[in-house]
């Protein structure tokens, strides 16, 4: 089976590291192909058995040349399948594949924006939450895996009560609220945010306007996210949307323990008493450390049962099987 991967970015996040690690992991199964525009961030990490195909076209959905240019790739590489991941990929494919017919898997990765998946025949959806977007009755759940890391077991205790926050400093990520809850307990603390974005500046100015300083600290980008997830006594998600919730996995690989907002796979995967109303952090934070220990063993048990549906070897056994249903179809 050869299968044509295609994902129209040009930067660098959850939605582009979940692309890497699936074709990845994939190539060590079927022929794996990837398509991508010319300026990305993506190919560097792709495996030496992947074949990349780079477009020089401009990535306009409306652009002529771009669709000209895939037309004759796409024959020459003649694949079983393309799978085309997020809004963009999904609707150029599906415009062309008026003229191509080859078969097409479309992956939503977030509720938002993407009606073009309510025409595609054949799309998956990365959580429940993002199913629901779909008007659609056969769309296929299946969630992003991930690849567990060894990391250096953490033996001694924080001396200070310390969150952790991870993402992309956008306002979506709702992290200006989180430093505006936090600044309200009445006990010592210390969040970290990972992530770089153009909310920085705007964290920043926020923080030294509440006295923060000494309490919170951006670390931009980190690659050691699961040691510094480890090493935390409380992960914190406090986004506004997210299609999957790639920290909340990490956090149940790595983690003691975590609360979120209502977004993505947290609906599905915690229960209400580490879910957050109406973005009221600071009120969940208190409760939790004044009861550690009933916390961390609710955390504990979510562990043992949901970690292994999010280890990318199972997730692959679910696209393998997605694939050759697709391919055994009239």
């Amino acid at each position: 089976m050869k299968v044509l991967q295609f994902i129209a970015s040009n930067g660098w996040g959850g939605a582009e590291k979940s692309f890497v690690e699936l074709c990845n992991e994939l190539s060590n199964t079927m022929q794996i192909e990837v398509l991508l525009f010319k300026e990305n961030q993506i190919e560097e990490r792709l495996s030496p058995k992947i074949k990349i195909y780079k477009l020089v076209s401009t990535s306009g959905r409306h652009n002529p040349f771009l669709y000209l240019e895939l037309w004759n790739l796409i024959k020459k590489i003649n694949p079983d399948i393309i799978h085309t991941h997020s809004a963009k990929a999904s609707e150029i494919i599906y415009n062309l594949n008026k003229f191509i017919a080859v078969k097409q898997v479309a992956t939503k990765r977030n509720p938002r924006k993407g009606k073009v998946f309510n025409k595609i025949d054949h799309v998956t959806a990365i959580s429940e939450d993002v199913a629901n977007s779909i008007y659609k009755d056969d769309v296929e759940i299946i969630y992003n895996g991930l690849l567990r890391e060894n990391i250096m077991p953490v033996k001694d205790a924080n001396p200070v009560f310390t969150l952790l926050a991870v993402g992309r400093l956008d306002k979506i990520k709702g992290f200006d609220i989180l430093i505006k809850e936090v600044s309200k307990l009445n006990f010592p603390f210390y969040l970290n945010i990972v992530g770089e974005g153009d909310e920085r500046q705007h964290l920043e100015t926020l923080i030294d306007e509440l006295g923060l300083a000494e309490k919170i600290t951006l670390l931009g980008y980190r690659e050691d996210i699961p040691s510094l997830i480890a090493a935390a006594d409380l992960v914190v998600i406090s986004s506004h949307s997210e299609g999957f919730g790639r920290v909340l996995v990490e956090t149940l690989f790595y983690g003691k323990l975590m609360i979120s907002t209502k977004v993505g796979i947290s609906i599905e995967i915690l229960p209400d008493e580490l879910l957050i109303d109406d973005f009221e952090i600071e009120k969940k934070v208190i409760d939790i450390y004044s009861n550690k220990e009933k916390y961390n063993k609710l955390f504990l048990q979510l562990k043992n049962i949901h970690t292994k549906s999010f280890l990318l070897e199972n997730v692959i056994h679910g696209y393998v099987e997605y694939y050759q249903r697709i391919l055994n179809e009239e």
